[in-house]
């Protein structure tokens, strides 16, 4: 039975219990009351994917596109990323290769790439690419000295500067040239599979005839090249410009001379998975016991599935009350400062505290919600909750690792339509190949688990 004795040396002890020795006698054990804060850390980003297309099919290095060209490249995507997002969309940026500043994208609610009843949206969207004039330099006549293709290939912002705002080309017309029909320049086409899985095909439909080039003599007309491709799935609008507002550099850089590299960097900086997490269950136990999972081994049956896969932490934590060699053990379901239970996204957290003594071990687990049943936890054994009569203090996020529990086929994270913001129903999706319980590197668009979960332990005054 625990108790607290009153002083030693004249200082008072903080923790104190009663167990005996490897000789059968009775000794004292520290105690401590310690309170668990699994915070979330997660720099929110307002883009989901992006990236850079620059290199033409069937070519070997970066460049342009001329007439029959084609830039291809996939992304993944399900029908949103967090709930009530409005759902995902495409977005590119590229240049109209005959003019001082203008180039092809669509407005700024993108593509969407799914239809209000769930189903991907594929084939021929050329009809929601527009032409806009990024007001960066002065428009003139098609086939001036400060366009491309004249220029020299590494020129750069060598015309009149405009100070203007990003217009939409309206009537054909920039105001000096008689420009061609979007459709007329690029086809822009959607395939789907997988059902998240979208290869995005942006190819040059102009010919020689395409646009009048008037600058380069009378009755002269050229075909419209294209600059590599900057592109991106989102779910807020604007992720390139806002009409009516001045460019960006990344903007003008494009829509002047096809310079990618700027506006490709903003885009990859501002690109990142935000992966809420879930409530969970804890564990104070005995060495060995492994009350989680025993990793190599298959999922125990005992509820860790319900938190892997949609973040439901009741059997798990019904079953954690009746093991052996578990001390105690509950749930954690309400973010702090809040009244009912829910996910915490980027900014929040859960607590929990309990009563623990010297030789008890800490076992936590909560969902990474944007996977099909991946947790972040201990390794199978927990922590030690003291260190020597010391009681662990301050962040052990270093201890957190994330792990697959080997219940569910994993999908692209953040996409699949089996992970539970995205199922149709609890318990969806099929079986993982590889049934083991096994710990996992984060990669691709997974941050490290450091930039996820933040637990960190403080200890209070005993009763």
């Amino acid at each position: 039975m625990k108790k607290l004795i009153l002083s030693l040396v004249g200082i008072s002890l903080l923790f104190v219990s009663c167990s005996d020795d490897d000789n059968g006698n009775v000794t004292d054990l520290e105690t401590a009351n310690f309170t668990v804060t699994i915070e979330n850390v997660v720099t929110p980003r307002p883009y989901f994917q992006g990236g850079l297309a620059a290199v033409p099919v069937g070519q070997s290095s970066p460049g342009a596109i001329g007439p029959g060209g084609v830039y291809e490249f996939t992304v993944q995507a399900g029908p949103n990323v967090l709930p009530g997002d409005g759902g995902t969309r495409l977005n590119f940026m590229t240049m109209f290769v005959q003019s001082n500043d203008l180039f092809l994208s669509p407005d700024g609610e993108g593509i969407m790439l799914f239809n209000d009843d769930g189903t991907p949206v594929t084939g021929d969207v050329t009809d929601q690419v527009l032409l806009w004039d990024a007001g960066t330099e002065v428009n003139e006549v098609t086939g001036s000295d400060n366009q491309k293709p004249q220029q020299a290939p590494d020129a750069e912002d060598v015309g009149m500067d405009e100070n203007g705002v990003v217009t939409q080309i309206i009537g054909n017309s920039d105001g000096v040239n008689v420009l061609p029909d979007v459709s007329e320049v690029i086809r822009v086409t959607l395939a789907n599979t997988n059902g998240t899985e979208f290869t995005v095909r942006i190819e040059n439909v102009s010919n020689g005839m395409t646009i009048a080039t008037p600058a380069m003599g009378a009755g002269t007309t050229a075909a419209v090249p294209m600059s590599p491709v900057v592109y991106l799935v989102h779910t807020t609008p604007n992720p390139f410009f806002v009409t009516g507002e001045a460019a960006s550099e990344g903007v003008e850089n494009i829509a002047e001379d096809g310079f990618a590299m700027v506006e490709n960097a903003r885009v990859q900086a501002n690109t990142g998975l935000i992966i809420p997490i879930s409530p969970g269950a804890w564990a104070i136990h005995e060495l060995g016991v492994n009350p989680l999972f025993t990793s190599g081994s298959p999922d125990l049956g005992e509820g860790l599935e319900g938190i892997a896969e949609d973040g439901t932490p009741g059997t798990l934590a019904a079953s954690l009350s009746a093991k052996d060699g578990v001390i105690d053990s509950d749930l954690f379901n309400t973010p702090d400062g809040a009244t009912d239970p829910s996910p915490v996204g980027p900014g929040n957290s859960y607590s929990f505290s309990f009563t623990a003594s010297e030789g008890d071990y800490l076992s936590l687990a909560t969902m990474s919600i944007q996977s099909n049943d991946w947790i972040y936890t201990f390794d199978e054994s927990g922590i030690p909750l003291f260190n020597g009569i010391a009681p662990v203090t301050g962040d052990v996020t270093s201890s957190i690792q994330l792990y697959d529990v080997g219940t569910e086929a994993d999908e692209f994270p953040g996409a699949g339509l089996n992970q539970v913001i995205r199922q149709s129903g609890p318990n969806t999706g099929p079986a993982d190949a590889n049934n083991l319980v096994r710990e996992i590197t984060p990669s691709g668009n997974v941050p490290a688990n450091n930039q996820v979960v933040r637990v960190t332990i403080s200890v209070q005054q005993p009763i």
